[in-house]
């Protein structure tokens, strides 16, 4: 240092020749732009002359330019361990080792730091190749915790191999060549001096050449601390950043960003400083609790986990304060797997500082993950629990039978492997002979021991020992204990066994809540005596009124004796306060329709309904649903017509449900198609079309939709509604054109009070063939219409391409009509050419339609006027047997009713009153 400055100082004592250079045009090539409004003045630096240089003693290969840093290729890191003894001795030299980002990237990230483009966590993240280092160790911690404890315990092991991930850190090269450090110290004069600006310069200048470099940084921040406070914590970032190791330095640099309100880059600071110090456990603290304030409980815990990886058996006390802390938080997440980790390392690094809490969290722990062989081991090693098996063997003090023996440490290694016990492994279990409880055992790992019996399938032992449990604990105070052993025996099925701790819990004080009459129902149901049970549950529905499983047991009890009402009593829910189960509500839908209650029935199914339909307020709403194909569609056209009127969107009071998988969509569309045959049959026809069309839009039935829609037509011609009718039936044509559809679209055109019906024949005429049940319908738009002619000549043509009885029948009467007409001409042929049709019509249609055709022929000359003929037709109808079909459908096909009133109409015009009345009374009168 000495050297270079002596040569500085030479430089500056030749002539030189001065040249100015302006801000803009210094920085105008550099890659690093600081925004910075302030005028600047020029700046004088010294160049050398050929001559000065020639003259200086000095080897000109002393004067090395800087070059950009290259790029090489970083070896890939091993894998964290989370202790000290389990690291490498040997310290990675980062002065030796360089950045796997360019000169370019690093100074563009740089310059979008200072700029405010990016937070200093997204500027860490990056130049350390977007790999966050915490989270990275955190990660290996957990995979090699099996070597942490190796190291803890001594025991000699193969080392791991490192991990796949490939970790590219940061390792730059971060000294100055020696002409920039004389340039440094140069910088460092002049901001002595109060050259404000030229240091500045000076220090972006060492940046340009060699940007990871902190000691620039540091004279920059020193520079802005005083007139930009925050351009000096950013310049003071990036040099902490370049130089990490200084904890202290992140400490200072944390407290100011919390001065500034940037939790988020406080806590990146103390992420950095814990890097540095990875021991200092008040570092720990401070950062869980910014994290916590800041939300993330994640990192809160992550921080807390590397922490107690991190101390070493010496640190015991903290080792177990933090790992209680974690196993606490991570058990109120349901979350056992990691409070087990978290408490392993505590029975793994100070087993010696163990106490009674510690073996309680623990065995509660494993007892939650089923690992209850494990559970036994830890009790008899830290209770004076004694237990002898049947191969002699005992648990006092070491293990007699060499066979059975294993060693401590081996067996804490393969529990940390993660060999984890589990009901469904086929395990060794040593047969249990006796065991001794003492009176000194606490009453929490008392009742664990006898959960760990019932569970390992030792019934007859804990049935031994349950006795003076329960006669020596108070349940007033030990309440919860009784319940969790009276829990493990229901689960093996031993009802009156967990009856003897739950009496005395329903009994007491502190203890007689609805979980625990519950409990009490399910095992008097579980020893099949109901009465009892619907004692308890009722006690339940008293302590509990929203308890649908409670609900919904005592209804099965109920109706298991038949106690139907009260069962629907039980089931009731009121839609207006309770927050509504909709298991509930579908058992009481069920219920109403079984015991005939078919209003109550329909209103509780309609309510069921409504958690997935929308309620339709009016019937002008069901324009909006039957065009719409689809069930997005039909709501958005539901609810843009509410908009238009002004009304709200969503019903007001309307039932709020809990999310509930029961019903499924099967049971409820079953009910669905229930309700819509007991309406038909009851035949109330508005409900069936309200129902039908409330179902379309139900997103639960979306693949059903073509089943509903067809339940809504037939809803349509059953409550004498054309219009809505004909906008369903209308797509049913386009999408599928058969028999049945032209059937349904004509019962809906019998019934139309509008022509709509006549523009969509006409536009679907170009594209049939030439004979159709279209041309069919269009004719007969034409014969109704009175347009005979068109009409004719369109039967005429179907009649050539395909005769038939219907069209023969068609003819016949479209000429009649022609022939009675006022102005018809060739009345005569028309009445002939009508009467040969018609008996081409009884030709085609065949005798067992002869009752038909005796009746049609009736009518056409009872039309024009032949009343002999009429009559000796309607007698044929009277007189013919209509066949065994008209027979079954005597009140659809038969015709002698219609026969007898036009005979006695005949008689009647005639003043023959005696043959009129007889044939009313013979054939109509009831």
């Amino acid at each position: 240092m000495e050297s270079n400055k002596s040569e500085v100082n030479d430089m500056k004592t030749t002539k030189n020749v001065s040249m100015e250079i302006e801000v803009e045009k210094s920085t105008e090539n550099d890659n690093l732009v600081i925004s910075d409004n302030s005028t600047v003045a020029p700046v004088i630096i010294e160049e050398l002359d050929e001559n000065a240089i020639s003259s200086m003693d000095m080897d000109l290969n002393e004067f090395v330019e800087a070059q950009a840093l290259q790029v090489q290729e970083v070896k890939e890191i091993p894998n964290y361990t989370g202790s000290s003894s389990c690291r490498s001795n040997k310290d990675i030299d980062t002065e030796d080792q360089e950045t796997s980002l360019t000169p370019d990237e690093e100074d563009q990230l740089t310059k979008q730091f200072l700029n405010g483009e990016l937070t200093f966590s997204e500027y860490s993240s990056k130049m350390d190749q977007d790999i966050d280092m915490e989270t990275l160790e955190n990660d290996n911690i957990r995979k090699n915790t099996e070597v942490d404890c190796v190291a803890v315990q001594k025991i000699e092991q193969k080392p791991h191999k490192t991990s796949n991930v490939q970790v590219r850190q940061k390792k730059k090269r971060r000294i100055l060549p020696p002409v920039l450090q004389g340039l440094m110290g140069e910088a460092n004069l002049r901001y002595a001096k109060g050259e404000v600006d030229l240091a500045a310069q000076i220090c972006m200048e060492i940046i340009r050449q060699v940007p990871s470099a902190p000691e620039p940084f540091q004279t920059l921040a020193m520079i802005y601390e005083n007139d930009q406070p925050e351009k000096s914590l950013q310049f003071a970032l990036i040099a902490a950043h370049l130089s990490p190791k200084d904890a202290d330095q992140w400490v200072r640099l944390a407290n100011l960003s919390l001065e500034s309100g940037n939790i988020k880059q406080a806590i990146t600071c103390y992420s950095k400083a814990v890097q540095a110090s990875p021991k200092d456990i008040s570092l720990y603290e401070t950062r869980a609790q910014l994290q916590e304030q800041n939300g993330d409980k994640k990192a809160y815990l992550r921080g807390y986990t590397k922490l107690i990886h991190q101390l070493e058996a010496e640190d015991g006390e903290y080792i177990m304060k933090y790992a209680k802390i974690l196993a606490k938080r991570y058990m109120q997440e349901s979350n056992n797997e990691q409070a087990l980790e978290a408490m392993e390392t505590v029975f793994v690094k100070c087993p010696n500082l163990i106490t009674l809490e510690e073996v309680n969290i623990m065995t509660e722990l494993l007892i939650a993950l089923k690992q209850f062989k494990r559970c036994l081991d830890i009790l008899i090693k830290y209770t004076d629990i004694k237990i002898r098996y049947k191969n002699n063997r005992d648990t006092e003090g070491e293990q007699t039978t060499k066979e059975t023996k294993k060693s401590e440490k081996e067996e804490e290694l393969n529990n940390l492997k993660g060999k984890i016990l589990s009901p469904t492994e086929n395990q060794t279990i040593d047969e249990i002979e006796s065991c001794d409880v003492p009176d000194n055992v606490v009453v929490d790992l008392k009742a664990k021991f006898l959960i760990i019996l019932i569970e390992l399938n030792h019934i007859q032992i804990a049935d031994e020992l349950l006795p003076t449990f329960y006669m020596r604990e108070n349940p007033e105070i030990s309440g919860d204990l009784f319940l969790d052993v009276a829990e493990t025996l229901m689960d093996k099925k031993e009802f009156h066994r967990a009856l003897v701790l739950l009496d005395p819990l329903v009994e007491s004080t502190n203890f007689s809540l609805a979980a625990v009459w519950l409990r009490h129902a399910e095992c008097w149901v579980g020893c099949d005596d109901a009465d009892k049970a619907i004692k308890s549950y009722e006690t339940v529905r008293k302590l509990s009124p929203q308890h649908s499983g409670a609900k919904l047991a005592l209804a099965k009890l109920y109706k298991t004796k038949e106690y139907y009402d009260k069962a629907i009593e039980v089931l009731y829910q009121d839609p207006e306060s309770d927050t509504l189960d909709p298991d509930v509500t579908y058992q009481r839908t069920l219920l109403l329709f079984k015991v005939g209650r078919y209003e109550e029935y329909f209103s509780s199914g309609m309510l069921l309904l409504s958690r997935h339909c929308v309620n339709i307020r009016t019937k002008v709403e069901l324009k909006a649903l039957a065009r719409a194909t689809g069930v997005r569609q039909r709501i958005d056209s539901l609810q843009l017509r509410r908009l238009s009127c002004g009304e709200k969107l969503e019903d007001e009071n309307a039932p709020t449900f809990i999310d509930s998988a029961k019903p499924s969509e099967k049971d409820e569309f079953l009910l669905f198609l229930q309700m819509c045959k007991l309406a038909c049959k009851l035949k109330k026809y508005g409900f069936l079309q309200r129902i039908c069309f409330t179902a379309l839009t139900s997103k639960k039935f979306k693949n059903r939709n073509s089943h509903i829609i067809f339940l809504c037509l037939i809803s349509c011609i059953h409550n004498k509604d054309s219009f809505y009718g004909y906008n369903i039936v209308r797509e049913f044509v386009r999408v599928c054109q058969r028999s049945n559809s032209w059937n349904l679209l004509n019962i809906i055109i019998q019934r139309a009070e509008d022509l709509r019906h006549n523009r969509f024949i006409m536009r679907l005429l170009g594209r049939e063939d030439v004979f159709s049940y279209l041309h069919i319908m269009h004719a007969n738009n034409c014969l109704v219409s009175g347009t005979y002619k068109y009409a004719l000549n369109s039967y005429i043509s179907l009649f050539k391409v395909s005769p038939s009885a219907l069209l023969a029948l068609l003819i016949g009467v479209t000429q009649l009509q022609m022939a009675c007409q006022k102005l018809s001409a060739k009345k005569n042929q028309l009445v002939i050419q009508a009467l040969a049709f018609f008996k081409k019509y009884m030709q085609l249609r065949g005798k067992e339609g002869q009752q038909e055709t005796y009746y049609n022929m009736a009518r056409a000359f009872h039309q024009i006027g032949l009343l002999p003929s009429a009559i000796h037709f309607y007698k044929l109808v009277l007189e013919e047997d209509p066949g065994e079909l008209v027979k079954q459908h005597a009140n659809l096909l038969d015709l002698k009713k219609e026969a007898a009133f036009n005979l006695h109409l005949i008689y009647l015009q005639s003043e023959n009153y005696l043959l009129a009345r007889m044939y009313l009374e013979n054939y109509i009168t009831i």
